[in-house]
């Protein structure tokens, strides 16, 4: 493959992922079918008691439910980053290192929370994902009175790119935030 090609194959990857991101943050499910093939499998790990997938969920319109419809029925002020610095690609296959941060609709409560993506992405020139793995390493559960902080910390954070040190120099001073601090130093 040569050095364009490549190039246009990191352009394509980076629109599905920023495509994702907005269908998944802003409650858009017409435009996961720009981001999955009609079979492809969404498998999460979790490493916290703090939030609930689903371990499995295998096709387009079962992905879209789980991380658009059923996702935003519970959260809104969704804003979610992937960390460019820890980009890693082989071929059809990237990861990133996460962060996402959202109010809970039913109690004003903030979750921040931070992991992986793993993307492997079809080669039949579509570049659309026939497999992610969502790496949910931890959860924060904030009360409604630090809302006003994160949110402020989250928008003012480069969207939807970020870098760790963005993340890192600029945590609100909130003990509840502590594993995201020694995760990002």
């Amino acid at each position: 493959m040569g050095r364009l090609e490549a190039k246009r194959m990191n352009r394509k990857f980076e629109s599905i992922i920023r495509s994702y991101i907005k269908a998944k943050d802003e409650n858009k499910p017409h435009l996961m079918s720009g981001v999955f093939s009609e079979s492809a499998t969404l498998a999460m790990e979790i490493y916290t008691d703090n939030i609930s997938f689903p371990s499995e969920v295998v096709g387009l319109a079962d992905i879209n439910q789980t991380l658009v419809r059923d996702f935003n029925h519970s959260y809104e002020n969704v804003y979610t980053f992937c960390l460019i610095d820890t980009l890693e690609q082989r071929k059809n296959i990237l990861s990133c290192r996460w962060l996402v941060g959202m109010t809970e609709k039913s109690s004003g409560s903030c979750r921040v929370g931070f992991g992986e993506y793993q993307w492997n992405f079809v080669d039949d020139g579509s570049y659309l994902a026939d497999y992610l793995t969502i790496v949910i390493e931890n959860m924060a559960v904030l009360p409604s009175e630090a809302q006003t902080e994160v949110m402020a910390w989250l928008s003012e954070l480069p969207y939807p790119w970020a870098l760790s040190s963005d993340v890192s120099t600029s945590i609100p001073d909130i003990e509840l935030l502590s594993a995201l601090r020694s995760s990002f130093v």
